[in-house]
């Protein structure tokens, strides 16, 4: 369910950003099109990480 609640953010965001020129609202829209399909992958799929689990792992070693 927040995955959809996500979703509705990002879209808006993809609004505003559209106003904008040049490659910036592109780079918007792919990285909302990328991390929107590996967040439902991530709900739908068993042992698919979440971006906070890659977060994790990736500073893990910052927690000790």
């Amino acid at each position: 369910m927040l995955f959809f609640v996500f979703l509705a953010y990002s879209l808006l965001e993809w609004f505003v950003a559209r106003k904008k020129p040049g490659r910036e609202k592109w780079t918007v829209l792919a990285l909302i099109v990328v991390m929107s399909i590996w967040s439902a992958f991530a709900i739908w799929m068993d042992g698919w990480p979440t971006p906070n689990q890659l977060i994790r792992f990736a500073f893990g070693w910052f927690d000790q």
